[in-house]
């Protein structure tokens, strides 16, 4: 009888974690602006950490704007020829369900060329556990701690130096195709 309450005890401090580690957030777009004109919709998504799970909800006035969920194509063209969603109460919510690029536009004609959309991307939750490098040249177990004058070749050849040097040197974060510059050679951003 104690083993079976000990598992119970187990089972609801599992449950109990889980719970609390997918708790969504919502957010209303354009935060007290609401979904209107003048505000720059990227930069506040930009400063948001969106993920799965999370709640948009769009707050504008019915009978000026709407809110369409369109593809990158539309996106880019500010046409919703082929909406993924319509919404059009004035207060809507949208719910972020699976990691994706999602794109958002007013199909009111003129309101996307005026600014009135954003797109956001949610990242996968569940982080990649990499493969162990000790025996692969292109994934060294250390790199060197100080730079040196002439191009280090162990990172000229690692697939993600170009990112480490960035995120090493400026502390921020650029958001690349790494595929595309892997036989680029960039200038080290430690001379001067």
């Amino acid at each position: 009888m104690a083993s079976s309450g000990k598992a119970m005890l187990v089972m609801l401090v599992v449950i109990m974690a889980s719970l609390g580690s997918t708790k969504a957030a919502v957010y209303q777009v354009g935060d007290s602006n609401g979904w209107t004109f003048n505000y720059n919709y990227d930069t506040w998504a930009f400063f948001k950490n969106f993920q799965v799970g999370d709640i948009l909800v769009f707050n504008y006035n019915p009978q000026l704007h709407n809110v369409r969920q369109v593809d990158i194509i539309d996106y880019n063209s500010c046409t919703h020829n082929n909406p993924l969603a319509r919404y059009n109460s004035g207060s809507d919510s949208v719910a972020l369900e699976t990691p994706a690029d999602y794109y958002f536009l007013s199909g009111v004609p003129g309101d996307c060329a005026a600014g009135l959309k954003f797109h956001i991307r949610i990242e996968a939750t569940t982080p990649v556990t990499p493969t162990t490098p000790s025996n692969n040249p292109e994934f060294p177990d250390h790199f060197p701690s100080s730079p040196t004058n002439k191009p280090n070749e162990t990172l000229k050849h690692h697939p993600f130096a170009t990112e480490l040097l960035v995120r090493g040197t400026t502390g921020t974060h650029i958001d690349a195709d790494v595929s595309t510059t892997k036989s680029k050679v960039f200038p080290n951003p430690l001379k001067r």
